[in-house]
């Protein structure tokens, strides 16, 4: 079975240099601060995005900012389950039903478990809660 919960993330935009994400990444540690998910990537070849989703919200987005680096702040979902063919396919099934368009998905599956972020459309966030029966 996948449990669903809402997760709020936090984005910010890097410099795309090594140890960037390092720096940013030992002030978290600094600061206690726990993460649930990280993504990086280059935009080009001086700007990175970096989004993360904190174990606790309040926490990083006071650091964020203090740190003057805080861009967005948006909603999105963790899915976690057994690792099986199709695991997905209900989640999906039911935002479809739904008319929710997914913006963006993440994926993972480790051993006998398996991970995933989605984010939706803010304007479409109500509806998806109630496809996805997310806490």
């Amino acid at each position: 079975m996948t449990r669903t919960r809402r997760v709020r993330f936090f984005k910010a935009q890097v410099e795309n240099k090594p140890g960037a994400l390092l720096a940013i990444t030992r002030r978290l540690q600094e600061k206690h601060i726990g993460l649930v998910g990280l993504w990086a990537y280059s935009l080009d070849r001086s700007t990175g995005e970096l989004y993360v989703v904190p174990a606790r919200p309040e926490k990083l987005r006071r650091l964020w900012r203090s740190d003057g680096i805080l861009q967005e702040e948006g909603v999105g979902f963790w899915l976690s389950g057994g690792n099986r063919t199709g695991a997905l396919n209900k989640t999906l099934d039911a935002l479809a039903n739904a008319g929710v368009n997914i913006d963006c998905i993440d994926a993972i599956a480790h051993g006998k478990e398996h991970g995933s972020f989605i984010w939706v459309d803010p304007a479409n966030l109500d509806k998806a809660v109630q496809a996805l029966k997310a806490r």
